[in-house]
């Protein structure tokens, strides 16, 4: 199904209940490389540290190993978003796929047999943050174009979904499971898994080409990369969402970087690490409800107002923390927090795609991961420094629950979605 252009699809904001349409093949194997691939990124995500601590003790070097992987996504991801509105997305994402799969079938072989360094576990890392930017930049980008526009909320629910399945339950438990059976054993599992995401790409019909500028009038990489920047900054209605989304982040990670100190003992909670990682699973299972049941919610709700609605939900968890020590109130905040987060990422996704041209999806995906990723990272820096500054945790969860309710005017500040769009030729 060739792509619907975003600007003059409807806001869906007041959609009343209907029959789902199918989804197709091409979604399916998608969905399918992209769950795949989540599932990799879970296991590498507690793999890569413990292989670090096999090869030096320096509490540095092996932070730095997660660090590296995400500066690569800072580094490269804008050039990416602007390559993925360039070329075939489809190509970009499994030429990505398979990058990931020799990439860690290489540090399997070396650690197995004793050769692996810390300058090429870092190296590895560095280079697999850059196949996760342009995976991460084309994959989303392709959804418009693969299933009906009615149903892109359902369908960015699945892959919300499937993600977090990977990325925070299976992955994680599995990674650890796997390291202590053997410790090439997770770096091979990923191994498979990207291979399989490969594959999937592989079999789905290649995606048609969009018209292409004639050679003399292409534009620089550098030149595409301002452009959408340009749009994420000057149509109202992106800028919004994605600023939304970066202050929500933001709220999100007040809370989430100093969770562990608060729940764990001698934190006042006095959680012991097995108590924690339960309470983790959970959060994850709320987390993946929440993205199974976004598109029905939406359906029935209506985006825009489903975003306002779960960026008030949002606040449980923080609310919790800041009044009580109760485990049990803490899990419920923790569980209706997070369903309501994976709620809100699938809603704001979706409205920020039916707002922007087909020709700049990859770039302005792009920008908006920049401005998450940029939230996330000030929240927790905004944590350590309000938690040594007061010597109370508690002070950086009530700032973070007033922060998100009040988050929820925006609304208020987002235009009726235009019936003619913007013209990426204007965007220079």
């Amino acid at each position: 199904m060739p792509p619907q252009p975003p600007s003059s699809t409807p806001a869906h904001s007041e959609n009343s209940a209907r029959r789902p349409q199918p989804l197709g093949r091409d979604f399916t194997l998608l969905w399918g490389a992209s769950g795949s691939a989540s599932l990799a990124d879970g296991l590498v995500r507690v793999a890569l540290p413990l292989v670090a601590v096999e090869l030096t003790r320096s509490p540095a070097l092996v932070a730095g190993v997660a660090v590296t992987t995400t500066l690569a996504w800072i580094v490269v991801g804008l050039p990416a978003g602007a390559l993925g509105d360039r070329l075939n997305r489809r190509t970009i994402a499994l030429s990505a796929a398979l990058l990931r799969t020799v990439l860690l079938g290489a540090v399997g072989l070396l650690l197995f047999t004793d050769q692996l360094t810390v300058g090429m576990l870092f190296a590895a890392a560095f280079l697999l943050g850059v196949g996760e930017a342009f995976f991460d930049t084309s994959t989303p980008a392709m959804v418009p174009g693969l299933v009906p526009k009615e149903e892109l909320s359902r369908a960015h629910g699945r892959r919300h979904a499937v993600a977090m399945a990977g990325n925070e339950l299976v992955g994680p438990a599995a990674g650890g499971t796997l390291f202590a059976l053997s410790k090439v054993a997770p770096l091979l599992v990923s191994t498979a898994c990207h291979a399989l995401s490969a594959l999937m790409l592989w079999r789905m019909r290649a995606a048609p080409d969009r018209p292409r500028e004639p050679e003399a009038e292409r534009t620089a990489l550098f030149t595409e990369v301002r452009q959408g920047l340009v749009l994420l900054v000057r149509s109202r209605r992106i800028a919004v969402i994605a600023l939304w989304g970066g202050m929500a982040n933001f709220a999100g990670s007040l809370t989430f970087a100093v969770l562990a100190l608060h729940l764990v003992a001698p934190g006042p909670v006095g959680l012991d690490t097995w108590g924690f990682g339960l309470l983790m699973a959970s959060l994850g299972l709320g987390g993946l409800i929440g993205a199974l049941l976004a598109g029905r919610l939406a359906a029935r709700v209506g985006e825009l107002r489903l975003l306002t609605l779960s960026c008030a939900l949002m606040a449980a968890d923080s609310v919790a923390l800041a009044l009580t020590t109760q485990i049990w109130v803490i899990a419920v905040g923790l569980v209706v927090g997070s369903a309501a987060a994976a709620v809100f990422g699938v809603m704001a996704i979706t409205a920020l795609q039916r707002a922007t041209p087909d020709s700049h999806l990859s770039r302005v995906s792009a920008g908006n991961q920049l401005v998450m990723m940029s939230g996330t990272a000030l929240g927790g820096i905004a944590a350590g420094v309000l938690g040594e500054a007061t010597g109370d945790l508690r002070v950086g969860f009530a700032v973070a629950a007033v922060l998100l309710l009040a988050l929820t005017s925006m609304r208020a500040a987002i235009p009726a979605a235009p019936t003619g769009g913007l013209d990426p030729d204007r965007v220079r």
